[in-house]
């Protein structure tokens, strides 16, 4: 009887080794190996894997969330199909697929010890990120140098001018290469060069857009057309927007500082002059700047709580994050409070110490030793075992008396309960049989191995902006014990395997740093 499974397929580019058609094949095999059944796929064709915004991917969260899923297990290629960034692959594993179940196979992966695949996922994530930063050096230092030979770095051509393709003297196989470069629209260049020179002088957009014969185009693209004016001046202009990491453009703004932009002057026929180009672009400049301050005095005023959900008191009852407080509140029991500050800071200086602490590594592997050590019991391996195949056989025997019934009910409905007890029982096994492989592989986990993951993990967290750290913080943490009574704290781990139900708590307690 085979398993329910998922598939979740993505190609950045349709080489062959690793199209969808390629993935899908190699994950059928593996399927079949593993006694697995394909029962769902979610494929992103041509998609970055530098972020979450992807239509296949957003669709395998949701059914991850889904209470009816069919399926808890999801196999992939390998760790660069979820994410090109460690932090998402390593929070879309770490929280959402445990926090709901679902196990995830990776083709690449064997099938190992759980610290020796904490170590093997933690080198194959950082060489996914390394790939995919390389060859975007690559791509950008590419677009860059069409800029400074003066011809276009790809996109459309802006309202007002056309692409035309020029010869670059190369030629690839056989045929001359062509680059594109801009000349004016003869439909539609004056229109656009009287609205920007109404907007330059003050004209307000509606006005000057009506004047121009542009009142139908959108506000936001006349908005762009004023942005682009270094472009409408003559000159190639690239490297304007901001990066995105996670569907947000890094920094809060959509552009960059003009300093940052790269600009190679008088490339084509201009349509307004620097001045005017000057004057639009300071104008925007300033509004943008006005928008940005205020959005980021709203982000300071709800950013989210940086131990929200992890902070609990030791009897399991949970503190909760108010503005810039978190909050103990049990009625009779009592009332506390503490600023986050005063405890999020202590917290954070003491997730570096530990992952520093030769003393906490030690703890970890021993306490991982342990758990995995134990003998298991082969006569309850061979029962089971036999068990399941017993089971198979009368299930198989029932479809084929049921086959030969006039109502076949009662029989389809005990096909129903005996593949209940087979399931029970194919999960004891499997259960059985990882704590056997884990105990041949007990000498795999090593004090050293484990030290240089916790200082992977340790400089991660030193790097990470506010924005990030959070996602760090649940990464590394299981919960936070914080005494309403005393405020002395302790932290738990999630580093050791959840397998292996070893929970690894801070050396020692420490206190927060001031008083509520």
């Amino acid at each position: 009887m085979t398993t329910p499974a998922a598939l979740y397929l993505r190609s950045s580019k349709d080489r062959h080794d690793v199209s969808i058609d390629a993935q899908r094949r190699e994950l059928q095999q593996l399927a079949k190996s593993r006694q697995l059944s394909i029962v769902e796929e979610f494929a992103d064709a041509v998609e970055s894997g530098k972020d979450e915004d992807r239509p296949g991917f957003q669709a395998l969260l949701k059914a991850i969330r889904d209470p009816n899923r069919r399926w808890d297990t999801l196999l992939v290629l390998d760790t660069s199909r979820i994410a090109r960034r460690r932090h998402i692959a390593i929070v879309f594993e770490e929280v959402e697929c445990k926090r709901h179940g679902v196990r995830v196979v990776y083709k690449s992966l064997p099938e190992s010890d759980p610290v020796t695949e904490m170590l093997l996922k933690s080198i194959l994530q950082a060489m996914d990120e390394w790939h995919s930063l390389t060859s975007r050096q690559k791509g950008l230092a590419g677009m860059r140098e069409n800029v400074r030979q003066g011809f276009r770095a790809g996109g459309r051509a802006p309202t007002g001018y056309r692409l035309v393709q020029r010869a670059t003297g190369a030629v690839r196989d056989g045929q001359p290469v062509t680059k594109s470069v801009l000349e004016p629209d003869p439909a539609c260049a004056e229109a656009v060069a009287r609205y920007l020179r109404d907007r330059a002088a003050g004209v307000p957009r509606v006005r000057a857009a009506s004047a121009a014969g542009l009142a139908s185009v959108a506000d936001s693209s006349l908005i762009g057309m004023e942005w682009n004016a270094l472009t409408y001046a003559g000159h190639t202009v690239w490297g304007v927007h901001a990066e995105r990491d996670g569907g947000r453009y890094r920094g809060g703004a959509k552009r960059r500082p003009r300093s940052e932009w790269e600009i190679q002057r008088d490339t084509h026929e201009a349509l307004i002059t620097d001045d005017e180009a000057e004057q639009l672009l300071r104008r925007l400049e300033a509004k943008a700047a006005g928008r940005q301050a205020r959005a980021a005095a709203t982000r300071d005023r709800v950013s989210e709580a940086l131990l929200g959900g992890l902070l609990y008191a030791p009897d399991g009852t949970k503190w909760w994050a108010e503005r810039d407080r978190y909050r103990w509140d049990q009625g009779h029991a009592g009332q506390r409070s503490i600023a986050r500050a005063a405890i999020e800071g202590p917290v954070l200086e003491q997730v570096l110490a530990d992952l520093a602490s030769p003393d906490f590594a030690h703890a970890l592997v021993e306490g991982t030793r342990a758990a995995l050590a134990r003998e298991v019991d082969g006569s309850q391996l061979r029962r089971l075992r036999a068990d399941v195949a017993a089971l198979g056989t009368r299930i198989a025997r029932t479809l084929d008396l049921a086959a030969g019934l006039e109502d076949p009910s009662p029989a389809l409905r005990r096909v129903d309960e005996l593949e209940l007890e087979r399931r029970e029982k194919q999960a004891q096994l499997q259960a059985l049989e990882r704590e056997a492989t884990q105990a041949r592989n007990v000498d795999a986990i090593t004090v050293g191995a484990v030290q240089r993951v916790l200082a992977d993990l340790a400089e991660e967290a030193k790097q990470n902006a506010r924005s990030e750290l959070r996602a760090s913080v649940i990464k590394l943490i299981e919960r936070v014990e914080l005494d309403p009574r005393t405020l002395s704290a302790t932290l738990h781990y999630r580093v050791a395997a959840p397998e292996s139900g070893v929970r690894v708590a801070s050396p020692r307690g420490f206190e927060p740093r001031s008083q509520p």
